[in-house]
């Protein structure tokens, strides 16, 4: 038993995913590229005990893959990330990632082995990926989400316990993200 996966996802609703991507490229195309992301990301999770945790309205959750689904508590991010390890999920990933898969997450099982902590970093200064035996609550209190000093202030709470690390990601967030992340989609197919 290797604990359970949490995928923090939103509903793919349109208007709701990607703000600050649509911004610049349209909200069709930006719903587009997140569902694409959130199939990679239940692609990726399929061999794992995973769980979807979504905020949103799922009108439709076809996109699950008959995964369960739990809702994310309120509070900011770090609140409900919390609520996740507390309610004994061990490893918890996000969608936004284009280079997230089952090896990437079967590393941080790996890793998770002999840390306290594992950590995903993506190259916007924030993580992708976190992984722990039990809740560590300093971890999400009192941290900029969305800023790029996430993964550093995490790290500076995380100082007396054993971090291990994946290796670093980057996520699609802006115009510049999604172009990137085109170029990536026609090189795989």
């Amino acid at each position: 038993m290797k604990g359970r996966l949490a995928v923090f996802a939103r509903a793919p609703v349109f208007g709701a995913v990607k703000r600050r991507l649509a911004l610049s490229v349209g909200e069709n195309a930006a719903l587009d590229c997140y569902r694409k992301l959130l199939d990679n990301a239940v692609e990726a999770v399929m061999p794992f005990e995973s769980e979807i945790w979504i905020t949103g309205d799922p009108a439709d959750l076809s996109w699950t893959r008959g995964l369960p689904v739990r809702r994310q508590g309120v509070g900011d991010l770090g609140i409900r990330m919390l609520a996740a390890f507390t309610d004994g999920v061990k490893v918890l990933v996000g969608t936004d990632i284009p280079a997230m898969s089952t090896s990437y997450i079967e590393h941080a099982y790996l890793l998770l082995e002999d840390h306290d902590v594992v950590v995903g970093p993506t190259e916007d200064g924030g993580y992708c990926l976190l992984a722990m035996h039990e809740p560590h609550e300093s971890l999400f209190n009192g941290i900029a989400w969305g800023s790029s000093s996430v993964l550093a202030s995490t790290l500076a709470r995380a100082e007396n316990l054993n971090v291990g690390f994946c290796k670093m990601l980057w996520d699609v967030d802006v115009e510049e993200d999604y172009c990137r992340w085109l170029t990536s989609e026609h090189v795989h197919h």
